[in-house]
């Protein structure tokens, strides 16, 4: 996990490297996979998800297509205000942050989940085995899927592989005849 520093000047700062960074920056270090942890350098704060939603932001509103960014940052307004079990089942069935989800971090938002009175703590259980039976068996259609999809080009190569060699056969016995003429 990254650790990044925002300073009084609104700055964010990566010790690690000795220099500033920006918005972008951080968006870059989420699309290349690592974790980020940003904290108020004054008080030591915790305000990586400020400076998540704001990197959000900033990366949607620089794709260009505002109708797609007003789209998603209101549903997820809307969502988040509704039913935060049901859209992370859904965000995660639906592969969103799925390869970053490990059974540490799957516990610990659930936990957040029951804290926060957004999920009983009787249903914990059955919610994280439900969620998993579930990646499970979408991670088996997609590996069927994949498979399937593998078939069809191992054939198409082994067509064209026989293909190309009945067409070389062909022209090797054209030689031979021309050779034998000659």
């Amino acid at each position: 996990m990254k650790l990044l520093k925002r300073y009084a000047n609104r700055r964010l700062y990566d010790p690690e490297t000795s220099s500033t960074i920006t918005l972008e920056d951080v968006a870059q270090i989420i699309i290349g996979g690592e974790e980020i942890k940003v904290v108020d350098n004054l008080s030591g704060e915790d305000i990586t998800p400020k400076i998540l939603g704001q990197t959000l932001l900033k990366v949607s509103l620089g794709q260009r297509n505002e109708d797609f960014s007003n789209f998603m940052l209101t549903s997820l307004i809307r969502e988040t205000g509704r039913d935060i079990s049901g859209l992370f089942e859904r965000l995660v069935l639906g592969g969103i942050g799925a390869h970053y989800l490990t059974p540490e971090r799957l516990e610990k938002i659930i936990n957040s989940m029951v804290t926060l009175g957004e999920l009983k703590q009787d249903d914990f259980g059955h919610y994280k085995d439900d969620l998993l039976k579930k990646m499970a068996l979408r991670a088996s259609e997609k590996k069927e899927q994949i498979q399937k999809e593998l078939e069809k080009v191992s054939q198409f190569i082994q067509e064209s592989e026989s293909s190309a060699l009945t067409d070389l056969s062909e022209r090797l016995k054209e030689v031979a005849e021309k050779l034998k003429e000659s």
